[in-house]
């Protein structure tokens, strides 16, 4: 064998252990990868005086864009609705609470007083009683709770006896896990699996 040819095989031995160990690392790191993106959705309705709230107006709702930063940071990237759904909430950040959720929407919310735009509404003014039902549940405490997937939320402001709050729970909108397991192209109405391409893209990113 000639110098040659000898250092040519040695550089081909040299190339194909490289590439070996390339395809390695990156079938460890595909393997290894965990979707760490947030991104469910839970169900809530206000009631103020009888009068269910309607969120009418445009801004309370995020652009479809809203939930297609990387930027968590800002408050209302991390919880939002859209598309006038007035009882879905898409939450895409950690340790979020239904506190910074109202607050997202210009409202202000804690445990004995909601503020709408309406004005403030303190529990036991004028005899009137701020509640709260979570999952079926009364509860006196739901600013500072964080919002889980799933979630379904009554606020009611009255004069209501609690059979009536029963009553009210039930219209308090139901189609989280929908929006949790539908693929939504705008990729702001649920989880979906990530494709190959795109598992491998994040694998080597992150």
């Amino acid at each position: 064998m000639t110098v040659h040819r000898f250092l040519k095989s040695r550089f081909f031995i040299l190339m194909a252990g490289i590439l070996v160990g390339v395809i390695a690392v990156v079938a460890f790191r595909f393997a290894a990868f965990k979707d760490t993106d947030v991104h469910y959705h839970a169900n809530f309705a206000l009631y103020i005086n009888g009068e269910r709230d309607p969120f009418k107006s445009f801004t309370f709702y995020e652009e479809v864009q809203a939930c297609m930063t990387d930027n968590k940071v800002d408050p209302k990237t991390r919880v939002h609705m859209h598309d006038q759904n007035s009882g879905l909430i898409h939450v895409h950040a950690s340790g979020v609470t239904w506190a910074q959720f109202f607050s997202n929407l210009g409202y202000g919310l804690t445990d004995t007083m909601i503020q709408t735009d309406k004005g403030a509404f303190v529990n036991g003014q004028d005899g009137k009683r701020l509640s709260f039902i979570l999952n079926g549940k009364p509860t006196g405490a739901i600013a500072n709770r964080v919002i889980q997937s799933e979630d379904r939320l009554l606020i009611n402001y009255g004069d209501d006896k609690q059979a009536v709050l029963d009553q009210r729970f039930k219209t308090v909108p139901n189609d989280a896990h929908e929006a949790n397991i539908k693929h939504d192209p705008g990729a702001c109405s649920g989880g979906h699996e990530l494709t190959t391409w795109q598992r491998m893209k994040k694998s080597m990113m992150e």
